[in-house]
C-alpha cells in the first residue's frame, strides 16, 4: 500500500493533461485567509481531491464531497498517508442535490468538471448561492461543448455517471448562473490543441498498456503541450468565477 501511495504522490493528479492543468490554474483565483481568519472552501464533487488538496495548502478548511468511492480513496490518500487532519481537509460521501442540507455556509465553492453530470443543474446551483456566504465564490469550469471532442461525447441520459450534456459556453453559463443572482468573470479557457492531442495519445496508450506504457509516453509529450499558450480560441474547457453579491 505505500509504494502504491508513493507513486500515486509521484505524479500526482495523474498523467491526464487537461487535470493536470486545472490543478496548476485554477488555484490562482481561489482565496486564502488573512491573520487569524479561517475560512471553509467546498469542493463540490471532488473526484481525487486535487483541488480540494491545493484549497487547503492556501491555508483554507475544506471539505470535499462525493458520492463515489473515491472518498475512501481521498481520506486514505491525505489523511492517512499524508497525515492531513481531518477538521482541515475532510472528504464526505454527500450527494450535491441534497447540499443545501449540509448545515454551514462556505467562503467559497470548488465545482469543477462536475456540472456536465448533472441533469439537475439549475437546481444544484441555487443549493450552491443558498450556502455560500454574501460575496462568496463559485469557481465553476466545465467543458467546453463547442470543443469536437466535447461536442461528439456520447452522452448518459440516465445520469448514471457520465456526461448528461457536453458542456457549457460562457454563454450557457451566464444563462445558468446569472438568474440565480451570480455575477460572472470573464472566461478563461483551458486547454489547446496540442495539449489535447498529447493527452489522446496517453490516454489510449494507457487503456492498452495501463501505467506501465503511460507513464514513458506521459514524459515524452507533456513537454509538448506546453505550446499550446494560454487561453486557446477553442479550449477544451471554460472556467468562470461566479460571485454572490455581498447584499
Amino acid at each position: 500500500m505505500m509504494f502504491r501511495e508513493q507513486i500515486k504522490w509521484l505524479f500526482f493528479p495523474g498523467l491526464n493533461l487537461n487535470a493536470r492543468l486545472r490543478f496548476r490554474v485554477l488555484p490562482k483565483f481561489f482565496g486564502r485567509p488573512k491573520p487569524g481568519e479561517q475560512r471553509l472552501v467546498l469542493d463540490a464533487g471532488c473526484g481525487n481531491g486535487m483541488l480540494s488538496y491545493q484549497a487547503y495548502r492556501m491555508g483554507n478548511r475544506v471539505l470535499g464531497v462525493s458520492i463515489k468511492d473515491e472518498v475512501v480513496r481521498d481520506k486514505k490518500f491525505f489523511n492517512e498517508y499524508h497525515g492531513i487532519p481531518e477538521n482541515r481537509l475532510e472528504f464526505r460521501d454527500h450527494n450535491l442535490y441534497d447540499i443545501d442540507k449540509i448545515g454551514v455556509q462556505f467562503d467559497e465553492i470548488i465545482c469543477c468538471e462536475v456540472m456536465e453530470h448533472i441533469k439537475g443543474d439549475e437546481q444544484v446551483c441555487r443549493h450552491f448561492y443558498k450556502i455560500l456566504k454574501p460575496g462568496g465564490v463559485l469557481h465553476i469550469c466545465c467543458p467546453n461543448p463547442v470543443h469536437p471532442i466535447n461536442a461528439n461525447y456520447p452522452l448518459d441520459p440516465h445520469e448514471t455517471g457520465g456526461h448528461v450534456r457536453p458542456g457549457y459556453t460562457y454563454e450557457g453559463f451566464k444563462a445558468l448562473l446569472e438568474p440565480i443572482g451570480f455575477q460572472l468573470s470573464a472566461p478563461i479557457g483551458l486547454g489547446g490543441p496540442i495539449r489535447q492531442a498529447c493527452n489522446t495519445q496517453i490516454t489510449n496508450i494507457q487503456l492498452v498498456g495501463g501505467l506501465k506504457l503511460g507513464i514513458p509516453l506521459f514524459f515524452m509529450l507533456a513537454p509538448f503541450a506546453l505550446l499550446d499558450g494560454s487561453n486557446p480560441k477553442v479550449p477544451f474547457s471554460i472556467y468562470v468565477r461566479a460571485t454572490k453579491p455581498q447584499n
